[in-house]
């Protein structure tokens, strides 16, 4: 009998989680409305002047390598912020270089979303090195927090990494295998980075900005210290035999790297000038935040006057992104999105988000072009506009990057960096990508690519996106 009152109680109990879940972390963002949001923001963020130059990271094999040229050339600090370590070898290889980068006297601090991470279970050992090391810290971005749901959409979503606060990469990738990975690899992720150089030290400049709101995530409230903890006797063998496990695959592969005299020379060589530019994040608040980002990119596509080329792997305007759509007022002559195709996305919710609007955006002014190769997928956040203002970093063009994730971007004005990545996506991209316009959306499906099983998905979930499109 006991057993039985014992059971109904447990159901009882989550029951009442359940429903206390869907109001907090559900309804309340769907019933809840932000005070208007001016579209002629301007917070007079743009340097004008400095001595900066950017390179383009857009090869993956390119990717992984500027990374580890940037952390083997750190002389002094590493701060570095994720969002998701998503599997592989190269998320070992990035731990063993961030550890080498401490052994020598560099102050690293890494910080990563709270839930996203990927350190509570596999690899739970690194926390021990980072916390028996002196150089080290790790910080942990709104950690999960059962008791109050509503905190679960905060999440850390910037992909940045500063060193000695002369250089910094920013841009759309996690670290993982499939963003770095060969052709061979199944399910590649095709993004972009850009490398910022600030070599002679300016002080009003796009590098110090970054710097400074690592700083401010680092010092907030929201963000958690891990590395502040007395391991147990065994918690320190485990990290002893961590540190071995990683110094063992940090000399494997420099035993097979480049001359490290080359380390940063080959990015300076393909660096393109800047003529000025800005940063600009999200506010670090829960529930909704400030848009920051989402109005500064809606006053570039105003202020275009020839052509603005957006490319985003999701495309989900929200009831609040399609009020601020409305009051924009664009009169360009060549206008262009381009993002997955349902062949190409590996995000089946986020597409059926997509797929509920999909017929208004084709009939739009704007070309919509859908990337097909069912091998690859498109992650990169980037937009071009008038062949000379080039933005890169975190946003995704959906209501979850608008509202409710920390996101930032790097505004920059430089006709070369522009005229590469445009070359780069006729070439590259556009090519493997079909038109949708005029409402011919049916026509454009390459369903021969596609697994019917993601056809079927995607009917099945797009009511349930639409119900929750504010949260996607």
């Amino acid at each position: 009998m006991k057993d039985l009152h014992l059971k109904s109680l447990t159901k009882y109990v989550l029951l009442g989680y359940f429903i206390y879940v869907l109001l907090t972390a559900v309804l309340a963002f769907g019933i809840y409305t932000p005070p208007e949001r001016d579209l002629n923001f301007d917070q007079q963020r743009w340097i004008s002047e400095t001595t900066e130059q950017v390179t383009l990271i857009e090869d993956r094999g390119d990717a992984w390598q500027v990374r580890m040229d940037l952390i083997e050339s750190a002389q002094h600090s590493l701060d570095i912020s994720y969002y998701a370590m998503q599997g592989g070898e190269t998320v070992d290889l990035f731990h063993a270089h961030l550890l080498a980068a401490a052994d020598r006297g560099v102050q690293v601090r890494f910080l990563i979303d709270g839930i996203f991470h990927n350190m509570r279970f596999g690899q739970r050992d690194i926390i021990r090195v980072f916390n028996e090391h002196p150089n080290m810290e790790l910080s942990f971005y709104e950690p999960l927090d059962l008791a109050r749901p509503w905190t679960w959409h905060n999440r850390l979503h910037d992909k940045f990494i500063v060193a000695d606060q002369a250089y910094v990469l920013i841009g759309g990738r996690n670290i993982g295998d499939k963003y770095f990975a060969p052709d061979d690899y199944q399910g590649v992720s095709q993004d972009r980075d850009v490398l910022i150089f600030n070599e002679n030290q300016q002080q009003s400049n796009l590098t110090s900005e970054i710097s400074d709101y690592f700083d401010y995530l680092w010092s907030h409230e929201f963000t958690v210290l891990q590395t502040n903890k007395d391991l147990t006797r065994w918690g320190k063998r485990r990290a002893t035999a961590e540190k071995i496990n990683l110094e063992t695959c940090y000399e494997s592969y420099q035993a097979s790297s480049r001359d490290q005299s080359e380390q940063m020379n080959p990015w300076r060589d393909q660096a393109h000038q800047i003529n000025g530019g800005f940063f600009v994040h999200n506010s670090i608040e829960r529930f909704y935040k400030q848009p920051d980002v989402w109005l500064e990119m809606l006053v570039l596509i105003e202020q275009a006057e020839q052509q603005a080329l957006v490319q985003s792997p999701y495309i989900i305007p929200s009831r609040l992104i399609r009020e601020d759509l409305d009051k924009l007022r664009v009169d360009i002559d060549d206008g262009m999105l381009l993002t997955n195709a349902l062949a190409a996305t590996p995000n089946i919710m986020a597409h059926s988000g997509y797929r509920n609007h999909r017929q208004t955006l084709a009939g739009s002014d704007l070309s919509l072009y859908e990337f097909q190769r069912p091998d690859q997928s498109l992650h990169m956040k980037s937009m071009v506009i008038d062949q000379q203002i080039t933005a890169v970093g975190s946003f995704n063009f959906d209501a979850r990057s608008a509202f409710l994730n920390t996101e930032s971007m790097v505004v920059i004005d430089s006709p070369g960096l522009a005229d590469e990545i445009i070359t780069l996506t006729n070439e590259e991209y556009l090519s493997n990508s079909l038109l949708v316009n005029q409402g011919e959306t049916d026509s454009t499906d390459q369903l021969e690519s596609t697994p019917l099983t993601k056809h079927i998905m995607t009917l099945v979930i797009r009511p349930l996106a639409r119900l929750i499109e504010f949260l996607l």
